[in-house]
């Protein structure tokens, strides 16, 4: 369920041993795999996470709805170093084009606004992260997500008084990223819940697709059958009645409106009192 965008190789290990992922490609992205999910390294910049994040998208097989996280290094004009934030504002300074993702999970660590920058600051006018891949990277997993699932976590490696990262051993940038570990895989796991319960509302009710493979229903009747079996799949755990003997996509919605119409609905039993079937 997990999909990762880093820049280097450095920010990458401690994830990498972490979720025991191993190669799978080494060019044009080195991509690794392991049981959770995926991981690619796009190296610096805006541009080449977003063709990473789309190279990764395709790689680990087209499917929708994944959790994206972008984890990767930042400056900050006051926040102390090796604090990690989850953005909730991302801005490209070039364009002016701003996204905010959605945080409908508790988030382990606080939140920040992120400004992606085409070259290092040294001076951040602004209170907020400067770094160099959020806005190439969350549009472009957006495409193939929803923004509750699509986040970036990014780590303090520079403020004013330190100015680490244009001399910081991969050793060090090791070190930050693992000083974060643990909240990062606290909020990958609740992520990848989320991704999990948002496939089982996506996925296709017991019935459709053998329906749809025998009979030719029109767009606006596909989403009404979806519908009605969803319901069904709910309210009567025998599934979808024999619709062998139907003839056409309107008596098929039509039997299967009759068959939710005749499923009682059962009040529970009060303290005191009896339940009771409607019809």
């Amino acid at each position: 369920m997990l999909r990762f965008v880093v820049a280097l190789l450095a920010e990458a290990r401690p994830l990498v041993e972490r979720f025991r992922m191993e190669v799978v490609e080494e060019a044009p992205f080195a991509v690794y795999r392991g049981r959770e999910g995926w991981l690619i390294l796009s190296g610096h910049g805006k541009a080449a996470a977003a063709a990473a994040t789309a190279y990764l998208h395709l790689a680990s097989g087209g499917v929708m709805s994944r959790a994206w996280i972008n984890v990767g290094l930042g400056g900050h004009r006051q926040r102390p170093l090796g604090e990690g934030v989850v953005a909730h504002k991302i801005s490209d300074a070039a364009s002016g084009a701003s996204w905010y993702p959605q945080l409908v999970i508790d988030s382990p660590r606080p939140t920040a606004p992120v400004l992606t920058v085409e070259r290092m600051e040294e001076e951040y006018s602004l209170p907020w992260v400067y770094e160099s891949e959020a806005a190439g990277f969350f549009p472009i997993a957006c495409r193939f997500s929803t923004a509750e699932l699509v986040h970036c976590y990014k780590i303090v490696s520079d403020n004013p008084d330190a100015t680490l990262s244009r001399r910081m051993s991969a050793a060090a940038v090791e070190d930050l990223v693992a000083s974060n570990l643990e909240e990062i895989m606290v909020f990958a796991g609740d992520l990848a819940g989320l991704a999990r319960q948002l496939a089982g509302f996506l996925a296709d009710p017991p019935g459709y697709q053998e329906i749809l493979a025998k009979w030719d229903f029109p767009t606006p009747w596909r989403r009404r059958l979806r519908r009605l079996l969803q319901r069904l799949a709910v309210l009567d755990p025998e599934g979808p009645p024999a619709l062998d003997g139907a003839r056409d996509p309107a008596e098929i919605l039509a039997l299967l409106e009759s068959r939710l119409a005749a499923i009682p609905i059962r009040l529970p039993v009060l303290a005191g009192g009896l339940s009771h079937d409607l019809r």
